[in-house]
């Protein structure tokens, strides 16, 4: 069970060695993983950012944009721009594509009441279908105010035979007579928009060799409205929230009389940059973003612009993406490696890669909450649950071989209920193996004159007949939960109390009982070998009660858990006395008072001891319980005494 004076665990410490290799190795791979930002991980890394976001929920918007939607509501006022663009015959008013001129008016309205912006995400590189007199009246009203006008462009790629075939597709309009910002996103593995579109615009760009490419929808937005902002800090749209998180107002409502009158009263649009675009699922603008399934995308627009304008662009903890993985790969390793050494406890060990994974979340959480910083999340989360159920795994499995290989052996010297407690509790059966001083009962029992009986029968039968003694011997120790410390030839030592106590009392007449089990047994024994014309076995048994040390002893070569003291030098001379007294069975007066009220004895005076010469030692025999027939206890120490050749038992 022992070597080199420690415990060795075989098959668990090589599956433990098993479970830092595999937490080395994944830690590694995680940090390649972050390093790299293969599609897979940016699809869970983007899955986390957007649960982060969804626990964080919507925070306030910027009060200075304001989305006009050309709404599901819009598509139906017909009339109303009829109303307000006489010029049209009602034969080409269509639901869709609204009139240019309806665009024109709104422009005007909106300025006219104090907007600082207009940027419109609506393609308009094809001429109007209502005919060229709705491009003039949007022509006329831009070259009035188109610097405070921003209109869509947009990067269209399609297939060609020399693969793709990237080109910008601009307005209609005259160059120059309105800002223009290109609409496109870069779009994410797993579909969503998550990433300011200014560096893929500029990739688009170089692909499309257009000499001089517009800037984003949103900066345009912002250098019409005269607003500078610095380069952002981050690479990642910071969403305020779900879809309708921006103040929206529908389309229809600057063409409506009432309604528009409404909106001058309130100043709804003074000093705002207003962003127009469709919001109606039939026209298909919709985008997947982190906080929510399904987001128009003039919204995608705002949330870019608002980022900009108040610098919260989402950026990586270190500009360095290989640096960052390096160093969560690092940390994964000392956190995953320093709960596999630190805890043995397999749920504990679960416990704790699940609080490592909280606060790790935690972190993560307020680096993006109030710094708009991110650190890996997936990838360390999983990383920590895969060490978890490695170690979990491998610990359980392990502990389970070790309770297989503990409880095989531990039977051999201990009573099943014992065992039963040492493995349910075999943190505290280890600390019992480095040392430790405690209260037993300590019993030696010897076969009287085995040597003669040794050279009298034949070596075969001498082995059988002492197996069969020894193997009733040790039943009746097992029995009343003692413990086989060791067999000296036919002696056979056991301690009670140790390695773990019932308790004082229960210890000591535990320690009675299995005596007295002893005595029946071998009568029994005696019976059966004296049936069989085979010789008699008698023996004695010596029991003291005291303080013992108990640990593993012995050499680096081979330990041996066993206890030691001046109670077990006692119980080895009490046993030796037996012979001289010509009685069975003999104890302390130490443990006598223990168990009087439950023992009948016989009192044998006071003794000297080998070895103790000094001092006088009170010596009980043992009758038998209270309450039991002393017939059994009578017929042995007549026989005994008999085949010892002295006469007549005491």
């Amino acid at each position: 069970m022992a070597q080199g004076g420690r415990w060795t665990w075989g098959w668990p410490r090589t599956l433990m060695g098993w479970s830092h290799g595999l937490m080395l190795a994944g830690a590694m791979g995680a940090a390649i993983a972050l390093a790299v930002q293969p599609p897979w991980v940016q699809r869970a890394e983007g899955q986390a950012q957007a649960l982060l976001l969804a626990l964080r929920g919507p925070v306030p918007t910027p009060d200075t944009v304001v989305i006009l939607a050309i709404d599901e509501e819009s598509l139906t006022q017909g009339d109303l721009y009829q109303a307000t663009a006489p010029d049209l015959p009602p034969a080409t008013l269509q639901t869709w594509p609204l009139p240019r001129a309806a665009y024109a008016t709104v422009i005007e309205r909106l300025l006219a009441a104090g907007a600082t912006v207009v940027a419109i995400d609506v393609l308009m590189v094809d001429p109007s279908v209502y005919g060229p007199a709705d491009d003039a009246r949007l022509q006329t009203v831009l070259d009035q105010v188109g610097d405070r006008v921003v209109l869509a462009a947009a990067y269209d790629t399609a297939a060609s035979t020399g693969g793709q075939l990237v080109q910008l597709l601009t307005p209609v309009y005259r160059p120059g007579s309105a800002a223009i910002g290109v609409i496109n996103f870069p779009v994410d593995s797993d579909q969503r928009l998550r990433r300011l579109p200014d560096p893929f615009i500029t990739a688009l760009a170089d692909q499309s060799r257009v000499a001089a490419p517009g800037p984003s929808f949103a900066l345009a937005t912002l250098a019409a409205a005269a607003i500078s902002v610095p380069d952002p800090a981050g690479s990642r749209i910071h969403f305020y929230g779900p879809t309708g998180s921006f103040a929206t107002v529908p389309f229809w409502h600057v063409l409506d009389p009432n309604n528009w009158a409404f909106h001058q009263a309130q100043r709804t649009f003074a000093g705002k940059l207003v962003l127009i675009g469709p919001t109606a699922a039939s026209l298909q603008d919709i985008k997947l973003t982190p906080t929510a399934s399904t987001m128009p995308g003039v919204e995608v627009h705002a949330h870019t612009l608002a980022t900009l304008m108040e610098g919260t662009a989402v950026g990586p903890i270190t500009p360095h993406r290989w640096l960052s993985g390096l160093a969560t790969g690092l940390l994964l390793s000392l956190v995953g490696l320093g709960l596999g050494w630190g805890i043995n406890r397999p749920l504990l060990r679960l416990a704790g890669f699940g609080a490592i994974a909280l606060v790790w979340g935690g972190v993560a959480y307020g680096l993006l909450v109030s710094h708009h910083r991110w650190i890996p999340v997936a990838i360390p989360a999983l990383g920590l649950g895969l060490g978890s159920i490695t170690y979990t795994a491998t610990g359980a499995l392990g502990d389970r071989r070790e309770q297989q290989r503990l409880r095989r052996t531990l039977e051999r010297y201990v009573a099943p209920p014992v065992v039963a407690e040492i493995l349910a509790q075999p943190e505290n059966y280890s600390t019992l193996t480095v040392g430790k001083r405690l209260p037993a009962a300590v019993l030696f029992s010897d076969i009287r004159g085995f040597s003669r009986l040794s050279f009298q029968q034949p070596a075969e039968a001498m082995v059988e007949l002492l197996n069969t003694y020894l193997d009733a011997m040790v039943q009746a120790i097992l029995t009343h939960r003692g413990t086989i410390d060791k067999f000296i030839g036919d002696a056979v030592m056991a301690e009670f109390g140790s390695p773990t106590s019932q308790g004082a009392q229960t210890d000591a007449i535990n320690a009675i009982r299995a005596g007295l089990a002893m005595r029946r047994s071998l009568a029994a024994l005696r019976s059966q070998l004296i049936a069989k014309g085979q010789p008699p076995l008698f023996h004695g048994i010596g029991i003291s009660y005291g303080d013992v040390i108990a640990g593993n002893i012995g050499s680096v070569q081979r330990l041996e858990y066993t206890v030691i003291g001046d109670t077990v030098n006692i119980a080895s001379r009490l046993e030796s006395l037996s012979k001289r007294l010509g009685t069975d069975f003999v104890i302390t007066d130490a443990l006598y008072q223990q168990v009087r009220d439950q023992v009948q004895g016989v009192d044998l005076g006071h003794h000297r001891l080998a070895g103790r010469e000094a001092e006088l030692v009170q010596v009980y025999g043992v009758i038998g319980l209270t309450a039991a027939d002393a017939e059994l206890y009578h017929q042995v120490q007549q026989d005994l005494r008999q085949y010892l050749g002295w006469g007549e038992s005491p």
